[in-house]
């Protein structure tokens, strides 16, 4: 017995596709006929049991007034024809290859969908400030580059970029600064006097700022030299030059000694030692210059005195830049906390006053009215375990995120403040 049963007297009216539809009605797995025997059909089943059972139902049954022999057979089932294994390719599937084919394509403009060469590498240059904001400009002005950048990040799990990001403030901060110049620094309105001295004065202050606008210059220094003994010649080897010799009677005329010399006579009067010697009286002393006596004044140095604010100049200078706050150890692992109007400092010299960081933050208050100032507050930690640290109060949270972002870094006696906001709970904003 086999599971594969031949059935004869199909009517020939029937296609291939009907019969292999009315033998899958009753149960047939797979349908097919050989060309040597086109008129019989071969029908194979899952087990013996139900080939018998589908016999017993099918043979003498009369279709189209013809009645079908069914036998068993054991012809083997066609491997190459199994269409159950054909592939079967789902709209999905489709979809994914035709993407693959265009990304991989060389220039599917003109249908040109040959893959790029494996061998091909490109080699591009190191990222700097200027290939960015080339970028940056791309992705506002080409809006598929923008949504491909997204699809990319994706890929590559990256952070999603749709919040604001501190760090990454920070980061275009310090390294496009060079884009960014300071705002010119507002003067106070100098006191009136002589117009001779104010417009000196104006023409010091201009050339000032014209120096400082001026880019620094790299000092070159030239390699030391080692200096080399000279050569020392003998003497024997140079021959000295010799001088001619004068009489001095050529050069001087020669004078005649004096036969006799002549006797000088001085006649004093007897009475000039009685005489009393008068002086004339001096009127005026018309003419007459002495030197009047200066009092000797002992040249004391200029001492810069410093200025009760900071100004914004000497924030920049003095402050580290965002590279070297990833290696100084202080800042690692650094975040600024959540915003809020009181600022917490710590990594202070010991020799940090009270003064010395009210110098620094009364700046952002200054230009503020007095009934305002009210909320601001510094205080100092100089003993006990929280030395080394300082808490600053301003009037408004928006003044003390600009604090943070500007002094974060400062250099304030050879060691660099940390600043983050503190955990304590907002007041309500005086502005």
């Amino acid at each position: 017995m086999s599971r594969v049963l031949i059935i004869r007297h199909l009517p020939e009216t029937l296609s291939f596709k009907d019969k292999e539809h009315l033998l899958m009605h009753f149960g047939a797995l797979q349908v097919w006929e050989t060309p040597k025997k086109r008129n019989y059909i071969f029908a194979s089943f899952a087990s013996i049991e139900k080939a018998k059972e589908s016999l017993f139902r099918l043979h003498q049954l009369e279709i189209a007034q013809r009645r079908l022999i069914v036998e068993y057979s054991f012809e083997k089932e066609p491997v190459n024809q199994n269409k159950n294994k054909e592939e079967i390719t789902s709209i999905t599937t489709k979809h994914v290859k035709e993407f693959l084919k265009l990304l991989n394509a060389w220039n599917p403009s003109v249908n040109f969908y040959q893959p790029a060469p494996v061998h091909v590498k490109y080699k591009y240059p190191d990222v700097d400030p200027k290939i960015v904001v080339n970028i940056v400009y791309s992705l506002f002005t080409h809006k598929p580059f923008y949504i491909q950048s997204l699809h990319l990040m994706n890929k590559m799990s990256l952070d999603t970029p749709f919040v604001e990001n501190e760090k990454a403030l920070l980061f275009f901060k310090d390294t496009f600064k060079q884009y960014f110049p300071d705002p010119p620094t507002v003067q106070l309105p100098a006191v009136p006097s002589e117009p001779e001295s104010e417009i000196s004065s104006d023409e010091t202050e201009q050339n000032k700022e014209i120096v400082s606008k001026l880019p620094r210059r790299r000092i070159h220094t030239l390699p030391v030299t080692r200096k080399r003994p000279a050569a020392v010649l003998s003497a024997a080897t140079i021959p000295k030059a010799k001088k001619p010799i004068i009489n001095q009677e050529e050069v001087f005329e020669t004078v005649t000694p004096a036969l006799e010399a002549k006797k000088i006579s001085v006649i004093v009067p007897q009475d000039a030692l009685t005489k009393q010697t008068e002086e004339p009286e001096v009127i005026g002393e018309l003419g007459k210059f002495e030197r009047e006596l200066q009092e000797t004044q002992e040249e004391q140095p200029l001492v810069e005195q410093e200025q009760p604010t900071i100004s914004r100049s000497e924030l920049v200078r003095n402050r580290i830049s965002y590279r070297d706050m990833k290696v100084l150890p202080v800042f690692k692992n650094y975040h600024p906390g959540q915003p809020s109007m009181r600022l917490y400092i710590k990594n202070l010299a010991k020799t940090v006053t009270e003064q010395d960081v009210t110098r620094i933050y009364r700046r952002y208050i200054e230009n503020l009215p007095e009934d305002k100032q009210i909320g601001f507050d510094v205080r100092v930690m100089q003993e006990g375990r929280m030395k080394g640290q300082a808490f600053v109060t301003f009037p408004s949270v928006r003044i003390a995120e600009i604090a943070l972002t500007e002094t974060n870094g400062f250099m304030l006696k050879e060691k660099p403040m940390v600043v983050q906001f503190a955990r304590a709970a907002n007041k309500k904003s005086i502005d």
